[in-house]
């Protein structure tokens, strides 16, 4: 199955000036998400959908593919990453469009080494259409009605351990998307068709759209590379 990566990295941003250039942990933000699909195993080509010849830049020496800068009308601050996608898809791949895209995220940074690696296993192996990634939730959760209304039983409240797997609540964390491209090219939606997800960790939750978030990745990216559990820094 031939897989490509599409990194989507808009030049504008409001919480972070230049947020995708930003350094964190000894390099561009970008470069963890760049790096990550290229250690990946899979993927044969990653394609970067920017507005900004900058970013462009940063991105070509770091060996991605930018064959063009995205069209202004996709780089607005309600362009809808699908359509950024489509774009990529029909005029920044090779000739061979591929069966698959990665779609990882350049706010989520932080990705333990072999995450995409089983993530992409799991989907391939599946035959599923899309796949998500997913961190569980701890449960005891309520809805914000007028009457506030839990989604367990709080006369039998179960420890954390005891709760049933059927009975675990997960939450799309956005660090990548998986997905075949015809499914995504019928219905025009990056979770299409038979659906599963990829559980990560706690650290790879990590998301990046405010100035104090990037203490935290830092401390994430620190913590893992301690553990050789990330993409080393390239010097």
């Amino acid at each position: 199955m031939i897989c490509d990566a599409i990194v989507l990295a808009r030049g504008g941003s409001k919480g972070i000036p230049r947020k995708n250039l930003v350094p964190v942990h000894g390099k561009p933000l970008i470069a963890w998400t760049i790096e990550a699909a290229q250690q990946a195993g899979f993927v044969r080509d990653v394609i970067v959908s920017t507005d900004s010849e900058e970013i462009a830049e940063a991105a070509r020496a770091l060996g991605a593919r930018v064959p063009m800068l995205r069209p202004d009308a996709f780089a607005t601050d309600t362009s809808p990453a699908e359509a950024s996608l489509r774009h990529a898809l029909a005029h920044m791949c090779r000739d061979e469009k591929p069966d698959a895209v990665l779609f990882p995220q350049v706010t989520s940074p932080v990705r333990r080494r072999g995450t995409l690696a089983n993530a992409f296993r799991h989907f391939a192996d599946g035959n599923y259409d899309s796949l998500f990634s997913a961190r569980l939730i701890r449960n005891y959760i309520w809805r914000n009605l007028p009457e506030p209304q839990p989604l367990y039983d709080p006369h039998n409240r179960l420890m954390r351990q005891q709760i049933p797997p059927d009975d675990r609540y997960y939450r799309e964390t956005g660090n990548f998307y998986l997905f075949r491209t015809e499914s995504f090219e019928r219905t025009g939606a990056r979770l299409p068709g038979r659906i599963s997800f990829s559980e990560t960790s706690d650290e790879e939750v990590v998301e990046f759209d405010e100035p104090q978030d990037i203490a935290v990745a830092e401390l994430m990216l620190e913590r893992l590379e301690r553990n050789l559990d990330v993409h080393p820094i390239q010097m």
